[in-house]
């Protein structure tokens, strides 16, 4: 019974360490959840998870009509901090291009959307 409770001091606290590094490291990669702001501060948008991709849905804009619709989807993440292969409905155009985004620093993000040989990034701010 000793032989047991001087196993358990020992394994007890390893296994906390490990299930702690489990957590940060899951936690880690969700750096994009939360809600951003665009340049012009004219729209909030919350980025969710959806599975394995990443989609931003506006929570308040200037047009009402807007507001619960999904401006990003399909971001798929790409290594530490860059997220690939997403849409993005162009508001002004009424049209959809394809999109990626990269956070830069903490609080900061850039946004590219291509629409054939054109490219604009913006850089969004966490809120």
């Amino acid at each position: 019974m000793k032989n047991f409770f001087k196993t358990a001091r020992v394994i007890f606290p390893l296994l906390f360490i490990l299930l702690s590094m489990n957590m940060k490291a899951q936690t880690s990669e969700d750096k994009l959840l939360g809600k951003w702001t665009n340049e012009e501060k004219t729209r909030v948008v919350e980025f969710v998870k959806n599975g394995n991709y990443y989609d931003a849905i506006i929570r308040k804009a200037d047009d009402a009509s807007l507001i619960g619709k999904k401006q990003i989807g399909g971001l798929k993440p790409s290594g530490k901090g860059n997220y690939t292969n997403g849409t993005v409905y162009i508001i002004k155009k009424g049209k959809t291009a394809s999109c990626s985004a990269q956070i830069v620093k903490d609080g900061l993000l850039n946004i590219k959307a291509s629409y054939g040989m054109m490219s604009k990034t913006q850089v969004w701010t966490r809120l």
